[in-house]
């Protein structure tokens, strides 16, 4: 940790001396991306010390949902003890919403995933951490959707959501929607919440991982103008939009 301090200061030194703006603008981002790893490293250690888990969490960085987000998402279901949960992309989080709902000793998680492989991935761990009975995995491959969409009429690629298999989906609490991927289409995550806008209960939220990224931003803003919403965006590491009812 010392060599890296040193090494740091050394950095700061020989921006500070440059009158280059390059070299400031380098040197804005190096204290930003210092800052950013302090807050994920210290997030994963106060969500190792909260998780009742076995074993180590999936690798948390690239693709995956941040150990900020995920810190937040146990803390809250931790509080505010929730009876139905629902996820669209499985993965970490499915892992450390299972771990909150057997902590309260209550409550119940469907997770969606259109990837067998990736389905099969989450289960094997859920099994291993015998966290099975809090979770129902819904896995289909993602079918054309027809409802209401952002995505332009007549798009390429054409909007496409996971298979509309809610039956005994009722009184959603939380709704947290990571997925389907951004390439599926434009606006590939819109579909959430028209889709269940009638199941959720009065006092769900909403939440949007990403939501650093405009598509996130845009949809997010809809959702809010068009089902009722008040919207707040939060700074993780990759931005969560936070919906609740009006």
């Amino acid at each position: 940790m010392d060599d890296f301090s040193t090494l740091i200061s050394a950095l700061e030194k020989n921006i500070s001396s440059s009158t280059d703006k390059k070299l400031s603008y380098l040197r804005s981002d190096l204290h930003k991306a210092i800052d950013n790893l302090y807050t994920q490293v210290e997030s994963v250690m106060w969500l190792n010390k909260r998780l009742s888990l076995k074993a180590q969490l999936p690798p948390l960085r690239g693709w995956p949902v941040s150990p900020d987000f995920l810190l937040k998402l146990h803390t809250w279901i931790r509080k505010n003890k929730p009876k139905i949960i629902v996820e669209t992309g499985s993965g970490s989080s499915t892992l450390v919403i299972a771990d909150a709902l057997r902590q309260n000793g209550f409550g119940k998680l469907y997770s969606f995933e259109h990837l067998e492989k990736y389905a099969n991935q989450t289960y094997e761990t859920l099994a291993d951490e015998h966290l099975t009975p809090w979770v129902e995995l819904r896995v289909g491959s993602l079918e054309v959707w027809e409802g209401p969409h952002l995505n332009p009429t007549g798009a390429d690629p054409i909007s496409k959501w996971y298979p509309l298999n809610l039956a005994g989906i009722e009184g959603v609490d939380l709704l947290l929607v990571d997925g389907p991927p951004g390439n599926t289409c434009q606006y590939a995550r819109y579909p959430a919440v028209p889709a269940f806008i009638d199941r959720l209960s009065p006092n769900a939220q909403v939440w949007m991982d990403d939501a650093n990224r405009q598509d996130e931003k845009d949809v997010c803003e809809h959702w809010a103008e068009n089902y009722g919403f008040n919207l707040e965006f939060f700074p993780l590491e990759k931005g969560l939009g936070l919906l609740t009812r009006k």
